[in-house]
């Protein structure tokens, strides 16, 4: 529940810091703002900032969640910035909306060509958080983490064995899972704007 959770925080806390960092909105002062929290932000570990937001928040699944979505999140972020950096807004061979606000350049023209782009790295994002729940249980996180070590602390080492198994299934399954989702190597994305 903590991997999709920290997931689908991921995918809307990069929606929404994107274009903090991306030329095409604001002005060079917001830009390094919006530069400065992504790198904050992705650099710290989620063990971190699980950890800040437990003093903060107390012992539930809030400051782990928090943490896997806020990290991941801008990460996937940073690199949906530079990607959007990239492209020129209008068609090929038509020019831009002229006059859209920014929330139209966003939603209209930038959004339909980096969202697959966006799928295909929370895909692999979802691989990481999934592990990364299990390493939050040290914290006492209720997770496949803090029950494996609590078996280990109780010597119930075929419990421990076991949700170790659980572990790696869950991960295999995902990685599985995103390997069929991602777009194929060679393979040429459309751009839905061309249409």
């Amino acid at each position: 529940m903590l991997g999709l959770l920290g997931s689908v925080g991921a995918l809307v806390v990069a929606m929404v810091l994107w274009p903090l960092a991306c030329r095409h909105f604001g002005n060079p002062g917001t830009r390094l703002v919006g530069h400065g929290l992504l790198i904050v932000l992705r650099s710290t570990p989620e063990l971190m900032l699980a950890f800040l937001f437990l003093l903060l928040l107390g012992p539930s699944l809030l400051p782990a969640w928090l943490a896997l979505a806020l990290h991941n999140g801008a990460l996937i972020a940073f690199l949906v910035a530079r990607h959007a950096d990239a492209l020129t807004p209008g068609m090929p061979g038509m020019p831009g909306m002229p006059g859209l606000p920014a929330s139209g350049r966003y939603a209209y023209e930038l959004l339909p060509r980096l969202y697959p782009g966006v799928l295909a790295l929370l895909y692999y994002r979802a691989e990481v958080i999934l592990r990364e729940t299990a390493i939050l249980g040290i914290l006492g996180v209720a997770t496949l983490g803090f029950y494996i070590e609590e078996g280990f602390d109780y010597r119930m080492f075929d419990v421990a064995f076991f949700l170790l198994l659980v572990t790696a299934m869950l991960n295999i399954t995902v990685d599985a899972l995103s390997r069929r989702l991602r777009p194929r190597e060679g393979a040429v994305l459309d751009d839905p704007c061309a249409r």
